[in-house]
């Protein structure tokens, strides 16, 4: 009977619909739902169908939502819980759709209809459907789908939703777009209003989370914004520190992490392009200033250049007739004349000063770029020679020793250039070394390397001197003695010219007092010996003197006209002068000379028009025209041999070069 008893109490969770289940808030709650009150009326009496499509919603781990007869009765499960927020759960279920859903019935009733009516499913992707949840409408995006249940006569008893909500992914790609165009936009911005203009664009372009985008900078970036606005400033992203963006947030989204992480990147996105504009304004004024510095800057070379060339010509203007009135003394006198020593002195100081000129400018060609390399193979020991004649007359004025160590090799280069350096450290050794010291030229081979080096044990150079020692008009330290002073040119034209050649030139002293080492490295210049040309049978026979050529001289500068028409006449020539251009014409109208040298720097008439004038006259086809100036830049010369002159003489004339270019 026990037993009995026990047996007849039945299992009160067998009780349970297991078409509801039991054990999760849901089901427990659908369990416990007095649904005698509602059309559904109680569980015990569903159909079939309802139980059928119950059993599924609540158990899938889909949200799933069930609306059940013509009042739309909800149910669904622990899955779709989250998705009604704050609000409606748990008065939703066992609700009448219309009465749960007034906000979005215009949206969804007509698609429960289609359902109902067309007994078809429906899906829908990715679509706006707002809702009233946490104390608001939100904008809420759904993927869902509507299938119709049917019951037990075949109509459609329910709608069953199987749904996702989406809201976060479309806001990303929605924001992610907005950001886009956003850069799309300013990439074209030049201007601060541009980008003010692309900001309020981009805001119109995305609606849904930029309801006014209001961009602040300089002092109303550091102003209170409005509380209704959220201001992003660019100091807390640690980007621009003047600037600030206000946004009027959509009052339909919450303010969650993503939302705001957007608008720091839409902050970034117009910090980046106004550091941009700061950068290109920052560079487009440098570039302007370079501009302006580079354009002054070849302005002040091209007036230093055109002064350099001026005071070479006036330079050489007084020294021509100076040079030519020696050379007639010399001639007339001959060694026997007491005046000797007189003219050794004029001869040194006149050729230093030419040499002076010459290095001034020879350093304003190299830096421009004007001078090329002329290089040829010749015997290192005639370059060497030469250098040692063009300073000797230092050298011997002050009594020092010079020892020499040549070494009898081919040298590939331009020997001109060479003999110039070398000539350059000669005169410098000997300048800074007291009377009766010692100069040592000596020369080593190290495979095709040449090394060069001129040691003195003169004044030597301080240790603070010795990095600068080759800049330009850099000099050491001065004694009273100015005569064979420099202008600090000298050692900046050895460099460049060494460089031009490929090669190194250091300086070593032990100090003040304790003399100097100047070394140059020309590498890869030794020439492979080859065998000697053949000497001609004859040598050229050299002009001869005069040979009663009539000489017309043209010149503007007296005293330099006079002085070579005397030297012409010393030489066998007979020369007729001319101070200006029209006597000339005159005088060679009268009767038609042989050769005409001409100044080019003649006043009114420069020599290139005077020659085309005597080019003119009777006979003047056969005229030989020989320019005369004190500028002898190469440029100068071509200018000459296209203007027809068969020579381009640099003043102070050398004799040697007249009479080649007279005969």
């Amino acid at each position: 009977m026990l037993a009995q008893s026990l047996t007849s109490f039945p299992d009160a969770a067998a009780c349970l619909p297991r078409c509801i289940g039991a054990g999760t808030p849901m089901r427990d709650r659908v369990q416990a739902y007095d649904w005698d009150n509602t059309p559904l009326g109680p569980i015990a009496g569903w159909p079939g169908s309802l139980r059928a499509a119950v059993s599924i919603v609540m158990h899938s781990v889909q949200p799933m939502f069930l609306w059940w007869g013509e009042e739309l009765i909800q149910i669904y499960n622990d899955a779709y819980v989250p998705c009604f927020g704050v609000g409606k759960h748990p008065a939703a279920l066992g609700q009448g759709g219309r009465a749960c859903w007034p906000e979005i019935w215009p949206i969804i009733g007509p698609q429960i209809d289609a359902v109902r009516h067309g007994r078809e499913a429906r899906w829908y992707a990715d679509s706006l459907v707002p809702i009233w949840r946490n104390g608001r409408i939100e904008d809420v995006f759904w993927s869902y789908t509507y299938t119709p249940v049917f019951d037990e006569q075949d109509q459609v008893g329910g709608v069953l939703v199987v749904c996702t909500e989406t809201t976060d992914k479309v806001l990303a790609e929605r924001r992610r777009h907005a950001l886009d165009l956003l850069a799309r936009r300013l990439l074209g911005c030049r201007s601060e209003d541009e980008v003010r203009a692309a900001v309020v664009h981009a805001a119109s372009d995305n609606p849904g989370d930029l309801l006014e985008v209001v961009l602040l900078i300089g002092e109303e970036a550091m102003a209170h914004p409005p509380a209704d606005l959220l201001t992003i400033r660019g100091a807390e992203l640690q980007l621009c520190d003047e600037l600030a963006l206000s946004f009027r947030l959509s009052p339909r989204l919450p303010l969650d992490g993503a939302y705001r992480q957007f608008l720091e990147q839409f902050t970034a996105t117009v910090c980046a392009t106004l550091s941009r504009l700061q950068s290109d304004r920052a560079l487009a004024q440098a570039m302007a200033e370079s501009d302006r510095l580079n354009t002054d800057l070849n302005l002040s070379s091209r007036i230093k250049d055109e002064f350099l060339a001026m005071l070479g010509h006036e330079l050489r203007n007084p020294l021509a007739p100076i040079v030519t009135a020696l050379k007639l003394m010399k001639l007339r006198s001959g060694s026997n004349s007491e005046t000797v020593h007189e003219q050794e002195v004029i001869q040194r100081q006149v050729d230093h000063l030419v040499r002076l000129v010459d290095d001034l400018l020879d350093v304003s060609r190299i830096a421009s770029g004007k001078v090329e390399l002329r290089k040829e193979t010749v015997p290192l020991a005639d370059v060497l020679n030469k250098a040692i004649e063009m300073a000797s007359p230092l050298l011997e004025q002050k009594q020092h020793r010079l020892l020499v160590d040549v070494p009898t090799v081919r040298w590939h280069g331009d020997p001109a250039r060479l003999a110039q350096v070398v000539s350059n450290l000669l005169s410098n050794a000997a300048r800074y070394t007291p009377a009766g010291g010692h100069v040592t030229l000596a020369t080593r081979i190290k495979g095709s390397t040449v090394q060069i080096q001129v040691t003195d044990d003169g004044n030597g150079i301080p240790a603070q001197l010795l990095p600068h020692i080759f800049d330009l008009f850099v000099q050491g330290n001065r004694q009273l003695d100015r005569a064979k002073g420099g202008l600090g040119i000298g050692l900046a034209l050895v460099r460049n010219l060494v460089q031009m050649h490929g090669g190194e030139v250091s300086a070593y002293s032990a100090g003040a007092g304790r003399g100097s080492t100047f070394t140059i490295t020309l590498p890869d210049s030794v020439a492979a010996e080859t065998a000697p040309p053949a000497s001609l049978a004859h040598s050229a026979p050299a002009p001869e003197q005069g040979a009663g050529l009539r000489v017309l001289v043209v010149d503007d500068n007296q005293d330099a006209a006079d002085s070579l028409s005397e030297l012409l006449g010393a030489l066998g020539y007979r020369p007729e002068v001319a101070y200006d251009p029209v006597q000339a014409i005159a005088l060679a109208a009268a009767g038609m000379q042989d050769v005409a040298i001409l100044d080019i720097g003649l006043p009114g008439m420069d020599g290139f028009e005077l020659a085309g004038h005597l080019r003119k006259l009777p006979g003047g086809d056969a005229l030989k025209l020989v320019a005369l100036s004190g500028y002898g830049q190469e440029n100068d010369k071509t200018r000459s041999r296209q203007a027809g002159f068969a020579a381009h003489l640099v003043k102070p004339i050398n004799i040697a070069e007249l009479q080649i270019s007279l005969s």
